[in-house]
């Protein structure tokens, strides 16, 4: 499921586009699988499923949509969160919101199926510890993602000209909260053509099962790169074990161990976009000549 977008919602339909040309048409067993980007079980070829919400924080309702159709079987979606980094004054209040609100998704989705929805939880959050590793030594300060998530921080091309020190702050707090959620993180602009070809092929490693990224790039001065199980709190310094007496855990708690840090060097400020407008009938983001006429006529 792609939340945000900068032209990742093409990528991924291209990507799409390319998977079906090229899949064996004989004898292998197709698979289908979601990216919110979404999968499942497909007929002839590997289908991903490409569920976006737009809007920023506006629609969070909308999340369950995805979740519904992918039923019981949440292992094969992905949910792909698209932060701007342009605009860190409304970065954290996305990221905070849109993870929430997920959760919250979750939880709902697990209440309304008919298995014990207990046993649901406990099932993600096994495949979950799978994926970061149950051994890995911030285990006990780890608080991994329900389902596959990805964190891109757009607008690579403007942030990169941002001061050191705001890009050091920015970065280490979106690896901190990447890694305690055993997220991947990375940094993309559709205006670098390494990051779009890096960006494909994490898309098509949740998509349609391809290999997994590799690659690695921790230093702030360049665009990060960071697979979910391979950061530590060691390397990311700061606020961490050693720092750190006691930790609470829950879905809330990743973010607000950095929140501070943050927020005090860019006070947030609520998007217009997270307010739904006093009349969307007349949102000029939405204009339909025709029925706006008519709906002046009746108004009239």
């Amino acid at each position: 499921m792609l939340i945000g977008k900068e032209s990742l919602w093409n990528i991924s339909v291209r990507l799409s586009n390319e998977q079906q040309d090229t899949q064996p048409s004989s004898g292998s067993q197709p698979k289908e699988r979601t990216l919110l980007v979404v999968g499942s079980k497909g007929v002839v070829k590997d289908v991903c499923h490409i569920w976006e919400l737009g809007g920023g924080t506006l629609f969070p309702s909308l999340l369950t949509a995805p979740l519904a159709a992918a039923s019981q079987n949440l292992n094969n979606v992905t949910i792909v969160l698209m932060l701007d980094l342009s605009n860190p004054q409304q970065l954290w209040f996305t990221l905070e919101s849109m993870i929430q609100n997920i959760h919250a998704a979750l939880r709902k989705h697990a209440s309304m199926l008919k298995q014990n929805s207990g046993k649901f939880i406990e099932n993600l959050q096994e495949e979950a510890w799978k994926r970061v590793g149950k051994d890995n030594e911030d285990r006990e300060y780890m608080d991994p993602f329900p389902i596959p998530l990805v964190i891109f921080g757009g607008k690579y091309d403007i942030f990169q000209d941002f001061d050191s020190e705001k890009k050091k702050v920015v970065s280490r707090c979106l690896r901190y909260v990447a890694h305690t959620l055993g997220a991947t993180l990375q940094f993309y602009s559709l205006k670098e053509s390494g990051l779009v070809k890096k960006a494909k092929d994490l898309l098509n490693h949740h998509g349609f099962g391809g290999p997994p990224v590799k690659s690695i790039s921790q230093d702030y001065n360049k665009p990060l790169l960071i697979p979910a199980g391979s950061d530590s709190m060691q390397q990311i310094g700061g606020v961490g074990p050693s720092k750190i007496a006691s930790v609470n855990k829950g879905p809330g708690a990743a973010i607000d161990r950095w929140k501070h840090t943050f927020t005090t060097h860019f006070p947030q400020e609520a998007s217009e976009r997270s307010v739904m407008p006093e009349d969307p009938a007349k949102d000029l983001n939405f204009q339909e000549p025709i029925i706006d006429s008519l709906r002046a006529q009746k108004d009239d």
